[in-house]
Order: structure tokens, then C-alpha cells, then sequence
């Protein structure tokens, strides 16, 4: 498999977890999320949704940068 294709898969793979993770993390600013350990008075940006949310988008910029080098 050549590289570019590698990088439109991971790419594709990246978006999709990208938005699957500021989903979740609106679900936490609405309240509707029970999954994560965020308190009633706890701040939304302190959950592992968020940091899950920035981690996935830091990824995705560093794909889609690594894609424009080639």
C-alpha cells in the first residue's frame, strides 16, 4: 500500500473519531453524559471527553499536515 493511501485511510479514520469526540463532548456540556467522571459543578473542560476531543484533533492536524508534505 503506498503511503498517500495510508494517509487519506488515516485521515478518514482520524475525522471520524475527531467528531465521534466532540460529540461526547457536547453530550457533557448538555449534561447528558454519564459515562464521563465529571461532577455536577465540575468544569466540562476537566473531563476525559475533552481531553479525548483535543488529543483526536491534534492527531488529525498532524495527519493532514504530514499529507501535504508529500
Amino acid at each position: 500500500m503506498e503511503l498517500i493511501i495510508t494517509l487519506k485511510i488515516l485521515i478518514l479514520v482520524l475525522s471520524l473519531g475527531t467528531l465521534y469526540a466532540w460529540y461526547q463532548f457536547y453530550q457533557v456540556l448538555i449534561k447528558r453524559c454519564d459515562t464521563c467522571s465529571v461532577g455536577l459543578k465540575a468544569s466540562p473542560f476537566r473531563s476525559k471527553c475533552f481531553v479525548g476531543a483535543i488529543f483526536f484533533t491534534t492527531a488529525l492536524l498532524l495527519a493532514i499536515y504530514s499529507f501535504t508534505l508529500i
